[in-house]
Parts: C-alpha cells; structure tokens; sequence
C-alpha cells in the first residue's frame, strides 16, 4: 500500500459536544454511547473506540475495514461477504454475528436511509472517510436510546465539524501477488467566519478496489469439497461419512460438449469423440462428480472481492443566530459503481434449466440436420440409431454473466438548537435521505432467442446455418453452434443475450425534537436527562425488467425472481432518559448512580412497541467500578421480511440428509429417514426441490432481553492503564428467520419423530422418495441466545526517552444457539465456536515514539474453530477442527523536521492464508485470502 497524507492546518474537533481521542496519558474520551454524554469508562454499558485516523495509518482503507478490527463485529456485509445479489457492494455492520438487521448503525447520533433493497442496513461506504473523526460502538441492547433493530447495539459515527485549513490524503497499494489493488483519495477543509460565530466543513473521498477472482489465488484444477464416502456403512462404523476431494470436477459442465450415452459420459474436443474419465469417481452416473480428470471446476470463475469504484462527499454548515440559538445545515452525496460476475452460462439435459413460463427447456439438442454437427458425433448418432441427443456444456466462449450496481444517494438535513435556561439544551430536526440503486444483470441469456438460436438447420438456398424456427428467424435470430468453443461473435451475443435492468429506491424522512442536560441538582451531582419525540417514514420501491417480468430472464438454473415492491411504513416515537447520582464520596461508595431509558413507539406495520433499560454505576474506590445494564428491545420486521412475494425455484442437485453422506450422521436421523420410507441411503439427486421463498405479513416483532454486567480497573498504583471486563448475554423470542430447504429438510429428520412442523413443510416423491418441494418463507422461530465475555485494555507511559502505548480488544464466545423447536434439542443450531464464530478473537495494537520515529504493531488473533458444530457422530469428517490463526502487521513512520513523514508498512508480515478445507481455503470473511500487503507512507505538509 501506498499513502500520502497532508495534515490539516489546524487542529480539528469532532461534530458532537464530544472531544477527539486522547493523545495524553490521563485524557479521557467523552462519547455519545447514549443521549447523555459522558467518559467513555464512566458508561455503565460498554463503550468501544475505533479512531478513523490510527486506522488509515494501519492500511485500513474503509470505515467497514476498521471497524472489522474490533471483535464485537461479526461478519459484515462488504466486497467479500456478498459479491453478488442485491446488495452486493454496500457496507453493512453486523454486531455479534447476529444480523446486519439487528445493528443500528447511525451518523452523529441520527438515523440514516438504508442502503439495502429488502432490510433496514445502512450503507457506511457511502462517508467520506475523510470526515470520519471515530466510530462508537455500544454493545448491548441500545433500543430505548435509539430505536428499532439495535437489538445487538449501535454503531455511531462521528464526523468532523470544525476544520481549519486542508487535510489531503491519498493511499494506494497492491498485494504481494499483484492483485487487489486498493487506492483512496481524500480531502477535508473547512474555515470559520463571521468572527467565529460560524463554520463550514466539507470533505470527499474517492476510492477504488480492484476485484479478485479464484484463479487470482488458485490453480483451475483446485477445488477443494466434501464428498460422500463410497466406504461408509452406518453409525461408528469407523469409518468417516465423507472424504476429502481437493480436484473435484463435474463432467458434464465442461468447456467442451459432452453427452451422456450407453451409460457414460462422452465428450467433443477438437471435432472427435472420446469418453470422459475420472481419476477417483464420486456420485457416479450420468451426472458424475470426480476428484481429478475432466470436466470442469465450477469455482474457477469465482469472485472472491468485488470491484467497487465510489466518491463520497459531505458538508455541513453552522451559525449562531444570536447568543444560544444555533442553526445548522447539512448535505452528504455518494455515487457508488460494482462490478461483480456471475459465472458463464451452462445448460444441462435436467428440467432445472430454463424452467419456467417461457415454453422451452433443458439442454440444446444435437440433430442430425443441425450444419454445425461435427463428423465424429454424426457418425455415433447414425451408429445409435439417433435423430437427437441432449448436449451438456459450460458456454465459456460466451461473455461473463455479471451483476452490477450503480447506487446514487444523498441526505440532507436541518436542524435548531439552543438553550432553555441553565443547563438544558433544545433542538429540533429534519432530514431526508433518499438511496437508488440502477442494478444490471448483464449478459443473461434471453431464453426465448437462446433456445432458437441453439437449434440450427442448414439454408435450403445457401446451405448457411440459419435458425430452425420460422418465427424466430423473422425476428432477427442469428445462430450459434453449440459444439464450438471459439468467441461468439457480437451479432450473436447481440441476439442470445440481453442486459436485465431493475431500480430501486430507498426513502426516509424523519423530524423530531429533543432536549436534554441537566435537569435539577442533588447532594451528589445533577441529574441529567434526553427527552424528545421522533416521527419517520420510509419507502421502498423496486421495478423489474419487462423481459424479466416475461419471463425472458428469469427461468430454472438462471437469475431469480425479483417481485416489485411499493411499500412503505411509518412510526412515531417518545422517549426518554435519565442519569441519577445517588452517592458518593462516601465509605465504599466513592460513585453510585442509576440511569433508565424508556422509548414508546407506535407503528403502521405492527402496532405499538415499547423498550426500555435500566443499568447502574458503582465505584467502590478509586480506579475500581462495576456496571450493569438491563434492557428489553423490539424489532420490527423490515420490507423484505413482512412483504416479499412468494417465489417458486426449482434447485439443481442438492445433500439431501437422507443421502449417503448424511444418512448415518446419528441413530435418530437413520431412524426417522426409515420412517419416511428411505430403507437405504441413496445417491445425492441432481434434480432438487421446487423451494417456495417469500415474506410472510402474519410475522411478529422479535423480543430480545439483554444484559450487561463488567467491570473497570484503572489502579492508581500503574497510572495509565485501563482494563475493563464485561459478560453479554443477548436472548431473542420470536426470532424472525428463514431457514434454508436443506436445513428444514435436515431439521425434519433430526426431531425424536418425523411428526414435527418441519416436515410438514417439505413434500417427497412417494417413489423416489427425493424432496420436491420445500416451504422456506419467513416465519417466528422460537428463540436465538448468544453470550460471551469482553475484554479490553489500554495502556499509555513513557518507556526511555519514548513513549508506549499497548491497547487490546477481545471477545469470548460462550453460547450462540438458535432454537427452532421448543423442548427439542436436536432441533438447535449450534454457532459458537465454529469457525464463522470462533470462541475468541483479539487484537492486540502496539507501538512506541521516540523522537521523530514511530513504530505501530498490530497483531490479530482467532483461536481454534470446529467447521461443522452441528454433526451427532465423530465419523462426520475425516478432519472437523480448524487451527488457530495469527496475522501480524508493522508500520515504521519518521518524521524528517516540520515537512514530511515518511514510512513503510507490512500487512500480514508472515502472509497467513486459510487454512486449506472446503470453504474456508477459500473465504475472504473471517480468515482473508489477499496475504501480505506492503505500505508505503509519505505525508508531506501543504502549506
């Protein structure tokens, strides 16, 4: 990475009553974890830091990236989580693992549109992080002090408000490897005017990632995944259920024509016919999978990062009226384009593929009248007595289907403020916040002209291949032989293809007052309270294709359904808070305060919902306090969750538990597959369920009770340093969920009996006994807990003639389970400690300053992970334990006089990939693929 960094002119102050970070040992960080600021360590509910500043210095080159460094965040939506569907390319938070849709994430103390085309998330790509001052982020149930869906918390961002001067800066790099290139760009001045009465600040970003592709990391013939064991016989049987396939290929996708005849797989490489072979053969048939030999590994055009091009930009304004009224005026712009793939085209001979509304299915047909049919396959078709035979094949020679978004938003916003007399402050508010995202599907076979276009016959004039259908050829359809692999040409990507183009908007407004500071005094301090009323309303509306609509675009084995929506909601809020010193000074009782908040909320979707929280402060002596907080939140269900239509896909092949690699996972599940009629485990299906998705309008607010109980340690004895420990424990009712086809096909079988509510959602072919159809809209599940245990530590003192500083965030997970069925633990899906939710993770940052050189070290920690929790037998996996990973990073600054600072840094100094299982070699989420990352650092002083 590359960086240049201009240091603003003068010295710049957050965009809250809240001060900067602390620079000196003993300053402390008044934060706005709630609507009454306060010490960051004088919180009962526990406050965590993230400054925007040490971050970029680190090669952090987004807010969602540093904020990924802090171990309360699970993982949040960004380039790598979702490289492809809706929201793929927007930034979400996700505290806890539990949900971006259960993170409240707010700018300033204020809610903002979402960026999301189904649920509430907040796009944070859209800051210009030239104008981020910190992040705060407030564990713990926050819904009474900020609303709906902070059932895990809330993330708030604070901006920059007074700036004197120019803050330039720019940072670049590329991976060891010479991909995934990064680059930002940034500016922020500001000035004040009218002798000081008023001041203006303004910044941008520009940014740009480069995307990366499987082949960016992995050979072509790698692809690493779990098969079924053609050993296996039963329950401890010792031996493993599955085995390991690290060169899987599936024969019949291959780049070049194959068919199935005479029960083999054949395939048409350069004009003639030979039979394709396996190296070890796995699900055998006409629909093989094999480790190793032809055919084709469908990852190889996977997208581990997509691309993203964006330019943010916000300002904001404020001027004293008179002496206590302010008023204040504020704008924020973004405009975001990504790039993300979606695989070639492959057709296959299964009705999966272009099912749908449009007449015409399955794979093209080779006949004998077709001009293009090579001389090697006439002669096997003629030889078989054949006029026609199905053609399976992956269309590389076809352009990339790809998924592109191009989102514009913009907020604005007002608001007036000032004094009530003594220590209260007013202000009233409102703001509009209006997201749209133009979303292209490009390159989508049109079914209609791709099924004409794929059946030719010979001119009768000329003898040039022309399309067999009459009607087809009046419209213009131009021909492609479906036995080549050279490019198509662009009249025939102009004829097969078409681009699918869907808007959607996203709107909110929102007004309200509040006021809030010091009520009254008692004997030990003053009573300090918020108070205020909210109303907001939003909107969503998505429109869709006319083609895809049709059905043109939309089909089996292709892109999926996308109902229109125009919906909306609106609610009305009152809330409360207030602080109250109890005690102090006193024996024992050096601080005792209490605080509650209240929030009442009446909304059109659901009806009235009320929050609260109580929570408390002791401090026994100095440098010793304990903390708690109770709390009882709501969340309402979002657009997509109370209003999706109902959508039926038909699936390709998909591990039925009733299959061979699943049957014996425990007696219960072998016992209760007998019971449905599936005697002997059979082979995985390549033909799967029709799955039935959508959003359900009966569905109930979830409920969650959370509590906070910790403790903070800052001994007089060590000046400087602070420890603070704190036990979660989030506990949600009524969960509002959508389980997976597999998984409720899984949860059928695993109850003591098959005479449960999952089964009833899933309908078997009474003589195949495979699925066929599967209910997996939204519904209430009957309850979601997580626990754990927080630990932080900061620690600043002069060490020789420099000065150290040493802080350390980590998180503990003891408990995260969702309970599907009451009183039916085989019905529980267990989360903690598998490897998207490791039991611990750390990260320790270290650096030390003496004279003009700085040297910054941060180490990151995620301990050992079990890649499949939830398995009743050891015979699972040959391997289910992931080790333990450390990454390491190192920056060296030297500040050379008054005018320039220069450095160098390394990311992942000991280039730390994933480790090598199905799934996780290849995850860019908790254990990242890029490697090791160089920085260069150049910041020199524009005056």
């Amino acid at each position: 990475m590359i960086a240049v960094t201009a240091p603003a002119l003068a010295q710049q102050a957050s965009s809250s009553p809240t001060v900067s970070p602390a620079d000196d040992a003993g300053e402390t960080i008044v934060v706005t974890g709630s609507r009454i600021a306060r010490p960051e360590l004088e919180s009962p509910m526990p406050v965590s830091v993230v400054n925007m500043q040490q971050s970029l210095d680190m090669g952090r080159n987004s807010a969602i990236e540093a904020l990924q460094r802090d171990p309360a965040l699970g993982i949040s939506q960004g380039l790598s989580s979702a490289v492809t569907g809706w929201d793929a390319g927007i930034a979400a938070i996700n505290l806890r693992n539990l949900g971006s849709n259960r993170s409240l994430t707010l700018i300033d103390g204020q809610r903002r549109v979402s960026g999301s085309a189904r649920s509430s998330a907040v796009d944070i790509g859209m800051i210009p992080v030239s104008m981020i001052e910190r992040m705060e982020v407030v564990t713990g149930g926050a819904a009474a002090i900020y609303g709906a869906d902070a059932v895990t918390g809330a993330v708030n961002i604070i901006t920059k408000r007074d700036i004197e001067g120019l803050r330039l800066s720019g940072m670049g790099g590329i991976s060891q490897q010479g991909d995934a290139a990064q680059y930002l760009f940034s500016a922020a001045t500001g000035a004040k005017f009218a002798d000081g009465r008023g001041s203006v600040a303004i910044g941008g970003t520009y940014s740009q990632s480069n995307p990366l592709i499987y082949t960016d990391r992995f050979d072509w013939r790698d692809w690493v995944t779990w098969r079924a064991n053609p050993a296996n016989r039963g329950v401890s049987d010792g031996v493993p259920d599955r085995v390991l396939s690290l060169h899987t290929r599936q024969l019949y996708y291959d780049y070049v024509p194959t068919y199935w005849l005479g029960g083999k797989r054949w395939m048409i490489e350069g004009g003639n016919v030979r039979e394709s072979r396996c190296d070890v053969t796995y699900d055998p048939g006409q629909y093989a999978v094999c480790d190793g030999g032809d055919g084709r590994n469908l990852s190889d055009r996977d997208q581990f990062r997509g691309g993203l091009k964006s330019l943010a930009l916000m300002g904001r304004a404020d001027y004293e009226l008179a002496p206590g009224l302010e008023f204040g005026s504020y704008f924020s712009y973004s405009r975001q384009k990504y790039a993300g793939t979606s695989n070639y085209w492959r057709d296959d001979s299964r009705a999966t593929y272009f099912s749908g509304p449009v007449p015409g299915s399955r794979a093209p047909l080779a006949q004998l009248d077709n001009p293009y049919l090579p001389a090697a396959l006439r002669r096997v078709m003629i030889d078989n007595n054949l006029t026609s035979m199905y053609i399976d094949r992956t269309y590389g020679n076809f352009p990339e289907r790809e998924e592109n978004h191009d989102r514009e938003s913009y907020t604005i916003g007002t608001s007036l403020g000032g004094r009530l007399g003594g220590a209260l402050k007013w202000q009233a508010f409102w703001q509009y916040g209006r997201v749209t995202d133009n979303y292209t599907q490009a390159n989508v076979p049109w079914k209609s002209h791709w099924i004409a276009a794929r059946d030719a016959i010979a001119d009768p004039v000329t003898g040039a291949p022309i399309c067999r259908d009459a009607v087809a050829r009046a419209a213009g359809c131009v021909p492609f032989d479906i036995f080549s692999t050279a490019p198509a040409t662009a009249a025939q990507i102009k004829w097969a293809m078409a681009d699918r183009r869907e808007r959607r908007v996203n709107s909110q407004q929102v007004y309200g007052a509040n006021v809030n500071g010091s009520l009254f005094s008692l004997p030990y301090g003053d009573v300090a309270i918020a108070i205020g009323a909210e109303h907001r309303r939003e909107t969503l509306k998505t429109r869709d294709d006319p083609l895809a609509l049709a059905g043109e675009l939309v089909y089996g084995g292709g892109p999926a359904a996308h109902p229109e929506l125009d919906v909306s909601f609106s609610v009305s809020e009152v809330y409360g808070e207030v602080v109250v010193p109890l005690l102090r000074d006193l024996p024992l009782i050096r601080r005792l305060e209490i605080e509650g908040a209240y929030r009442y909320s009446d909304y059109s979707t659901v009806g009235a919902t009320d929050t609260w929280k109580v929570g408390a402060m002791w401090s026994p002596f100095d440098g010793l306090s304990f903390r708690g907080v109770l709390s009882r939140s709501v969340r309402t269900p979002n657009f997509g969750e109370l209003y999706e239509a109902r959508i039926e896909t038909l699936t390709g092949a998909y591990d039925d538990a009733c299959s061979a690699a699943f049957y014996y996972a425990s007696e219960t599940r072998a016992a209760n597959c007998r019971a449905l009629g599936i005697v002997t485990p059979f082979v995985v299906p390549r033909v799967g369920p029709v799955v039935v998705t959508g959003g359900n309008p009966d569905l109930r607010p979830e409920t969650s009770d959370s509590l906070t109980l910790g403790a903070v340690f800052q001994p007089r004895f060590l000046p400087g340093l602070d420890l603070t420990v704190d036990y979660w424990d989030i506990d949600i009712a009524d969960v509002i969920t959508q389980f997976s086809y597999l998984q409720l096909i899984r949860l059928c079988v695993d109850a003591p009996t098959i005479d449960n509510p999952y089964c009833a959602r899933v309908t078997r072919d009474p003589a195949t006994f495979y699925a066929t159809r599967v209910e997996s809209n939204q519904l209430n599940a009957a309850r979601l807990y997580a626990r754990g245990i927080d630990i932080g530590a900061s620690y600043k003192r002069p060490v020789g003639k420099g000065t150290m500083q040493l802080s350390f965030k980590g998180s503990y997970l003891l408990k995260m389970v969702t309970e599907t069925t009451p009183g039916i633990s085989q019905g529980d899906i267990v989360s903690d400690g598998g490897w998207q939710n490791p039991r611990f993770k750390g990260n320790l940052v270290a650096s030390y300053k003496i004279d003009d050189v700085n040297i910054s070290f941060d180490t990151r920690f995620i301990s050992a992970a079990t890649f499949d929790l939830n398995i009743d037998s050891d015979e699972a996996y040959p391997r289910n334990r992931i080790p333990s990973k450390i990454y390491n990073d190192i920056v060296f600054q030297y500040d050379i006089g008054d005018q320039y600072q220069v450095g160098f840094g390394i990311n992942n100094i000991l280039n730390v990939m994933p480790t090598y299982m199905p799934g996780i070699y290849r995850d860019d989420t908790v254990y990242g693929i890029v490697g090791r990352d160089l920085l260069p650092i150049f910041r020199p002083l524009i005056t």
